[in-house]
């Protein structure tokens, strides 16, 4: 059975999202937490990112581990995505960036161990490589564009969102969004969706907006 997926908006790692990654943990239950920063840039900026996410889930009470860059070392990436990790984590940072990261055997890899139940929780950029499609920004010579990211949620993510707003992307009427507000988002298992977090999660269907719901707590 596949394991869960949080899309989340953004501001990660932060006081704010502290409670909604405490709940993603909780569901998760008990394992190893991995991160590949494969948003930052090589270097100091992937040292960076996964120091950040290390302290703020060794605060919550799990065990973490951080998976090395795949650009620098490719082995010691796929050495690293061992079969007893509970939860990967994907900061934000490049969309473009992190998807090269995930491509060829790790992308193979990433896909093999969440098909088998590992969890997985990507922040901006890393919410929006989950997506069936995604949208790569341009830089001062080009535009903006739709490409493929990984399939393992349908649609598209928004990160850094607020009703109305859509950052200009060139996002097609009829591909169904995420809205996903910082320090919030909303998991998706299986067939189940459920509000996480702050703010207000969206859902846009068939061209229409709705609201995600939270999940009821027994």
């Amino acid at each position: 059975m596949s394991g869960l997926i949080c899309l989340q908006g953004g501001h990660e790692f932060t006081a704010d999202c502290r409670q909604m990654d405490t709940d993603v943990l909780a569901l998760v239950g008990a394992g190893r937490v991995a991160i590949l920063a494969g948003a930052a840039r090589l270097g100091s900026d992937f040292a960076g990112a996964s120091n950040r996410a290390t302290r703020h889930y060794t605060g919550l009470g799990a065990s973490v581990s951080t998976i090395p860059d795949p650009r620098d070392d490719a082995a010691a990436t796929l050495a690293g995505l061992t079969d007893n990790i509970s939860l990967l984590v994907l900061p934000g940072g490049s969309p473009a960036s992190l998807r090269a990261v995930l491509s060829g055997a790790v992308e193979d890899r990433v896909i093999e161990l969440h098909a088998a139940g590992m969890a997985i929780s990507g922040a901006s950029a890393g919410a929006m490589v989950l997506c069936e499609r995604m949208v790569r920004p341009g830089d001062r010579s080009t535009s903006a564009d739709i490409v493929d990211g990984l399939s393992l949620v349908d649609g598209l993510a928004l990160p850094h969102w607020s009703p109305g707003s859509d950052r200009g992307w060139p996002v097609p009427d009829d591909l169904d969004l995420w809205g996903l507000p910082e320090c919030g988002g909303v998991i998706v298992d299986g067939g189940n969706t459920s509000a996480v977090g702050r703010g207000e999660p969206a859902r846009r269907r068939n061209g229409q907006w709705q609201l995600i719901e939270r999940a009821r707590r027994g």
